[in-house]
This record gives structure tokens, sequence and C-alpha cells, in this order.
């Protein structure tokens, strides 16, 4: 009976796996790696694109108080 129950949960495991929604499937687990390197390189080059250094000054310049 334990064996049985042991095939049918790597049954369900490998049937999981084929699931297309399904986050912990090793696709979609890749996918998600890759995504994420994809994400901070993504926002690291918005970072050195924008000249955060000079933001008080730009600010100061064309923002005048009430």
């Amino acid at each position: 009976m334990k064996e049985v129950l042991r095939e049918v949960n790597e049954l369900i495991a490998l049937l999981e796996a084929e699931i297309p929604a399904n986050p912990s499937s090793p696709k979609n687990l890749r996918l998600r790696k890759r995504l994420e390197g994809d994400m901070a390189k993504y926002f690291n080059s918005l970072g050195d694109a924008f000249p955060y250094s000079s933001l008080e000054k730009i600010y100061n310049k064309y923002v005048q108080p009430d």
C-alpha cells in the first residue's frame, strides 16, 4: 500500500510539473530566474542612465516655490 501511495505521489508531482501555470515547475523556475536577472539589469541600467546626483540641482532650477 505504501508503495502505491509513493508511486501515486510521484505521478502527481510529474503531472503538476507539466501544468503551464505551475510556479514550481522546473521550466518556470528557470524562466523566473532569467526574468529576475533581466529585470535587475534593466533597473541597474535605469539607475546608471538617470543623473541622480544632479537631481537636486535640476529640481531647484525648474521648480518654483509657491
